[in-house]
Order: structure tokens, then C-alpha cells, then sequence
């Protein structure tokens, strides 16, 4: 987490500056979802959401909301696009279909602030309620008691906030983290 903050909380701070999404989470998000973590180039295909999204554009087999008439003009290539997951929270290419974006703002240097507009369209209520075990299994599976892929992929992610949290603290600093350390230690 320290990595991510030194890297990242400039942004992370811009992205979530004016809403009701913390940092810590945002930056919890970005630890386990990207790869390695911090990476902002993270791409992941997923073959089970690409063989929806071809069985919805010709079959007209539901997927989510998503309606046919979007998929109907759109190349198994492009579809291939919509079923990757893109930069450090892992945003499936097809949310841009609601969200009135491109493939290459995932990719761009707005990917947080896309990222947060997906967060608010998608589960603003379990942020306000700070049900945060509820927000990473949507973030991870889309349902808020989804099974994630890890078992411990939610703990991870509270304990991480919790780490973000202490860096926040402390400006990431880490003498200001030792000297702390030590004050709470003394006698």
C-alpha cells in the first residue's frame, strides 16, 4: 500500500476529491486488481463474458442490462475488446456501454475517473453505507454477495484501506510513521 500511495494518491486523491468514495478504497481496489499491483496497463480477457456477450448478440441471450440492439453491429473482435478488463481497478470493457465511454478511456489517464463514475452508477449505496465487504464483491463479481475468485480477496481489501488509511495519516512519510510508532511504544 505504501507503493500505491507514493505512486498513486495524487490521482486517487483527484479522482474521489468532491464524492462520497474514500481514498483508502479506491486504492484498495487498485492493490488487487491490478497486476502486479499499481500496474497501470493491467488488461485481464475474460472468455466466460466474451462467450455471453457473442451468445447476447446472437442469440439474444440475456447479460446483465446490457440490450442487444448495442452488440448487434459489433465484430467479434470488438466483443473480444468489451470482455477485457482494463487498467488499475480492472473496468470490463462492456461497462463502457453505460457509462458513455470508450475502450481507450479505460485506457487513458482518466481511468480513475472513470473508475469512479463506475463505482457511483454501479454501487454508490453500499459506499454511503460503508459496507465495504458488500463494495468489493460487487466491484469483483458484480453482486454484492457474489463468491469472489480468491477467498480472501474482500478481507484483503479491508485490511488494505486500513494500511492506506495509516499512510494517509502519516503523508507518507515514513519517518513520521516511525517516530509514531515509537511514541505509542515508549514508556
Amino acid at each position: 500500500m505504501y507503493h500505491i500511495y507514493i505512486t498513486y494518491n495524487k490521482k486517487i486523491q483527484e479522482a474521489v476529491s468532491g464524492t462520497e468514495i474514500p481514498a483508502s478504497y479506491l486504492a484498495a481496489l487498485i492493490s488487487l486488481e491490478s497486476f502486479p499491483p499499481g500496474n497501470w496497463d493491467s488488461e485481464r480477457f475474460e472468455p466466460k463474458v466474451y462467450e455471453r456477450l457473442i451468445q447476447l448478440r446472437d442469440n439474444g441471450k440475456n447479460f446483465g442490462n446490457i440490450k442487444r440492439e448495442k452488440l448487434k453491429n459489433i465484430s467479434d473482435t470488438e466483443l473480444r475488446m468489451l470482455a477485457t478488463s482494463y487498467g488499475l481497478t480492472q473496468i470490463m470493457g462492456y461497462h463502457c456501454l453505460d457509462l458513455g465511454c470508450s475502450i481507450d478511456d479505460l485506457k487513458s489517464s482518466e481511468h480513475l475517473l472513470w473508475s469512479i463514475a463506475y463505482i457511483r452508477k454501479h454501487y454508490l449505496k453500499y459506499v454511503i453505507e460503508k459496507k465495504w465487504e458488500e463494495c468489493f464483491r460487487l466491484h469483483n463479481t458484480g453482486n454484492p454477495y457474489g463468491k469472489t475468485h480468491n477467498k480472501d480477496y474482500v478481507q484483503k481489501g479491508i485490511t488494505r484501506m486500513n494500511y492506506y488509511k495509516q499512510w494517509e495519516r502519516y503523508d507518507g512519510n515514513l519517518f513520521k510513521k516511525f517516530l509514531a510508532e515509537n511514541k505509542e511504544s515508549s514508556p
